[in-house]
């Protein structure tokens, strides 16, 4: 039976943050049905109006400090404050401030609970000498925390902290399982050591005689014969550097795997997740600073300048806005947390699409547009320009495709065969959705590439048309001839 571990969060905030404390709630309960599972853990979010029961002590805040803030019960603390910092208590400036202490001071001594601090930055109508006061003493608050060495978020809206947090735990807890996956791939390496030395060590007599050079012949001469025999010739070295690159060559690619497309650019996620309003969630470690370079580059401006891009994954394609992007570092290297949401796509052409023209179906047409997307056939001239292959792409430009998608990839990756068929893939899912070619890829195997000429296999489902009549499905298969 599965093992599953609690992990507790402890939420700390005044009283002017009660929607941002309900999107924690929220948050937790979307992660715990979409990612924690998988991990093997259930997230649990402990906050005083719902975890504390009536009480009689020194004060308040010392009954909730008994019931429920005994911090080393807890991974994580997640305090937030806008405008106010709270009511005093004997002991600190405010509730929240003392626990915010607590878990810190648990953290050094026990190593838990992480500490996470939010902070909105957004105007507000201060006008009580109370409420200036409050906002001058979390002002205060937060300069300390800085001075501290401790990070903080800055947030605008509680659907901006709702976004941030949503990444930050999924990238918390796929770095918690990294962590707790290194002791156990070092006893593993460990165990098979040890295996290895037994099954050296029970190694045959005979087996270790015939190691030894052949009576009458000194071990010299022994050796030079060795080197001698295993010494390659200048055309078996060329012959096995040749063998080594066609082994590195991929054989034929079904799927992308991990591979995601964003701005026309291509990573490696260690996490793709769609949500039900299909906004997406991406893991991505960038595996230099080049790529770290162009990840911290989509972060999103103002919300009427949000950055739109094309964006494809093994289910997904469309184009996409830029939500939010946060990174975390672990051990020095950085990981970023990426979401996106949706931008309709014009259906200016949807009816084009599903019209019958010079005695070509829409289907027919469709598989035409297939073809020259994924094999460079020109589409046939009693089409017309009715049928121009093209859609609009990021910030409405249209984008027109004339000729196949894959040889001006393969030009920039032809020194690289092992990235370029999944990223073909990715291409080539993009480009036959966008154009309304077909809403679903079923299959799409590319390659093995061989002498410069790729073969390519697909079949996709057409967006259904009328309710009563099952959806289409189209087939391709051919070459791609890569390059002149």
């Amino acid at each position: 039976m599965l093992q599953v571990e609690k992990l507790k969060i402890f939420l700390a905030s005044p009283s002017d943050a009660p929607t941002e404390r309900r999107y924690v709630v929220e948050v937790v309960e979307e992660v715990n049905r979409l990612v924690a599972g998988d991990r093997g853990v259930v997230l649990e979010v402990v906050r005083s109006e719902k975890n504390v029961f009536p009480g009689y002590g020194t004060d308040g805040q010392d009954i909730l400090n008994k019931q429920i803030a005994n911090m080393q019960e807890y991974e994580l603390f997640i305090g937030i404050m806008w405008n106010r910092i709270g009511t005093k208590t004997p002991r600190a400036r405010s509730g929240t401030v003392e626990e915010f202490g607590r878990a810190v001071s648990t953290l050094r001594r026990k190593g838990k609970p992480q500490v996470w601090f939010y902070f909105r930055q957004a105007a507000a109508h201060l006008t009580t000498k109370e409420e200036l006061q409050q906002r001058a003493e979390v002002l205060e608050f937060r300069s300390k925390f800085q001075r501290g060495k401790g990070l903080f978020w800055d947030y605008t809206t509680p659907a901006d902290f709702r976004n941030q947090l949503r990444g930050q735990l999924i990238l918390w807890l796929n770095q918690r399982k990294k962590k707790t996956a290194q002791p156990r791939a070092a006893e593993k390496k460990q165990g098979n050591n040890v295996s290895g030395e037994a099954i050296k060590s029970r190694s045959s007599p005979v087996a270790r005689d015939r190691k030894k050079p052949a009576s009458g012949t000194t071990t010299k001469t022994a050796m030079a014969k060795t080197n001698t025999a295993t010494r390659p010739s200048t055309a078996s070295r060329k012959a096995l550097a040749s063998k080594s690159s066609a082994a590195r060559s991929p054989r034929a690619v079904r799927s992308p795997e991990a591979w995601v497309m964003l701005d026309g650019k291509f990573f490696q996620a260690q996490l793709s997740n769609t949500q039900p309003d299909r906004s997406i969630i991406l893991q991505i470690p960038p595996k230099d600073m080049e790529q770290a370079a162009e990840l911290k580059a989509l972060h999103p401006g103002e919300f009427h300048n949000r950055k739109q891009l094309a964006y494809a994954d093994l289910h997904e394609a469309g184009i996409m806005q830029i939500s939010s992007v946060t990174t975390e570092s672990l051990a020095g290297k950085p990981s970023f947390s990426i979401i996106l949401n949706p931008i309709q796509r014009s259906q200016n052409s949807g009816f084009a699409m599903e019209a019958n023209f010079n005695n070509h179906s829409a289907d027919e047409i469709a598989e035409l547009r297939a073809r020259l997307i994924l094999l460079g056939e020109a589409l046939p001239r009693d089409l017309g320009r009715f049928f121009t292959t093209q859609f609009d792409g990021p910030h409405n430009r249209p984008v027109a495709i004339e000729e196949g998608i894959f040889p001006e990839l393969w030009a920039k990756l032809q020194t690289q065969p092992e990235l370029f068929l999944p990223r073909a893939w990715l291409w080539a899912a993009y480009y036959l959705k966008m154009c309304q070619v077909v809403e679903d890829v079923l299959e799409l195997q590319l390659g093995p590439v061989k002498n410069k000429v790729m073969p390519v296999r697909f079949r996709g489902r057409r967006k259904r048309v009328y309710a009563n009549q099952e959806s289409s499905i189209i087939n391709v298969e051919g070459s791609c001839t890569l390059s002149a």
